[in-house]
């Protein structure tokens, strides 16, 4: 798997050996099982999480006390995964991180990362391009949400985050949209017929 991430790192940006060295000898690798826990709630994660392979959840304890979808990591969109309120606020973080199929990661220190970017230009650029496509996607992603109908917004995701579509389980993607699995159901036969 060190190669592969290798491979996805040096199509992104250029990867000098020094840098190499530095991610094989502080990047571990952590393979989960469908369902396992990548990140509890509650616990303090100042770390980036790559998916190399497989897909992850980020959810949310809601104000009746129980866990909602709000974000989607996979291996080739949305790719690293973080706890924003500990990564950035050295907070115990309000989310979890679920794996949605068996997958392969990556974890990253914080500090790892800091002192990348501190001694590495090629990862720094690399680093703030990254995050703030990301954020922009995302931010893309959840105003459609916000602005268009359920049925709009499926048709949005399957034209432009097929991956989303496919990947993520109904029950979860229903908790993202704020619906229930079963009006998705209808909205996904509705968009069949048309």
């Amino acid at each position: 798997m060190l190669k592969k991430l290798k491979s996805r790192l040096e199509l992104q940006f250029a990867l000098s050996p020094e840098l190499w060295n530095e991610i094989e000898k502080n990047a571990k690798q952590i393979n989960l099982n469908k369902d396992e826990v990548l990140v509890p709630y509650s616990s303090k994660q100042k770390a980036v999480y790559l998916v190399l392979k497989g897909s992850l959840k980020q959810s949310l304890i809601n104000s009746d006390g129980e866990k909602t979808a709000i974000w989607f990591f996979f291996e080739h969109i949305f790719n690293v995964a973080v706890c924003l309120d500990s990564y950035v606020l050295d907070e115990y973080t309000k989310y979890e991180l679920i794996a949605l199929e068996e997958s392969t990661i990556y974890r990253i220190r914080k500090e790892n990362v800091d002192l990348w970017a501190n001694e590495f230009n090629e990862f720094n650029k690399f680093y703030l391009q990254d995050v703030l496509k990301s954020f922009f996607l995302a931010t893309e992603i959840r105003n459609h949400l916000i602005s268009h109908t359920p049925v709009d917004f499926i048709q949005y995701l399957r034209d432009y985050y097929p991956e989303i579509i496919v990947k993520v389980p109904s029950k979860y993607l229903a908790e993202f949209m704020g619906i229930t699995p079963e009006w998705l159901s209808k909205l996904n036969k509705k968009l069949a017929s048309v």
